[in-house]
């Protein structure tokens, strides 16, 4: 029956032809909270009339339950009845508060980065997997302070706790930081979009999604 229900609303979504109406976008929360104003406000202008919900969350959202009109991932998602489009190539580099780094040194290469103090995002081990392949050999003894919520991470490496991996365009977004490194190759990392293949022809969804991958995709560093 709630399989039935979603198809229902999904249909009835679909044949909406206004530009008015809520629309649900989920992104992570860093997304959610620095690179998403900016460009809602374009929306904003576009179309007056939309309500706009923006589900602030680190897991992956479903699409085809509702939980989200329109997703912003870093993976391509694989669910056969979503639209999927790459819209930038995004880069991120380390960064650190000066007054840490002015504490501790700065680094001049991997292995001294590696002795110092990193922030976490979400599981460690997670990152020392990502960080270990990377050239940075680092154990969880690195690790001292870190939250689930990015953005609460992303203020103790503005506070001056330790060392993180950030996107260089939330990291321009932020007043009290410094690039670690900074002559270091970048991380690279995919910006996809996606929605439901039947919500696409709703009008609303479209502008939005239309929208959100100019935007995204003029303002990340290729």
């Amino acid at each position: 029956m709630a399989n039935v229900a979603n198809r229902i609303s999904l249909t009835a979504t679909s044949q909406s032809q206004a530009v008015e109406g809520q629309v649900r976008i989920t992104a992570s929360d860093v997304m959610s909270a620095y690179q998403l104003p900016p460009i809602l406000k374009q929306i904003r202008l576009a179309a007056p009339r939309l309500e706009i919900d923006v589900v602030a969350a680190n897991d992956i959202r479903d699409i085809q339950r509702r939980e989200a009109d329109i997703a912003i991932r870093h993976v391509r998602p694989t669910q056969p009845d979503l639209i999927a489009k790459l819209v930038a190539e995004a880069t991120a580099h380390f960064y650190a508060a000066p007054s840490y780094l002015e504490q501790v040194g700065r680094p001049r290469n991997e292995d001294e980065l590696a002795k110092l103090d990193f922030v976490g995002f979400g599981d460690v081990d997670t990152m020392i997997g990502f960080l270990n392949p990377a050239g940075i050999e680092v154990t969880r003894k690195n690790f001292r302070i870190g939250s689930q919520s990015g953005i609460v991470s992303w203020e103790l490496v503005r506070q001056g706790f330790g060392i993180s991996v950030m996107s260089d365009d939330v990291a321009a977004l932020t007043p009290g930081v410094e690039r670690v490194l900074p002559e270091r190759e970048p991380f690279e990392f995919p910006i996809w979009l996606a929605t439901h293949s039947e919500l696409q022809t709703a009008r609303r969804i479209r502008l939005v999604f239309d929208q959100l991958a100019e935007h995204l995709g003029s303002r990340t560093n290729y």
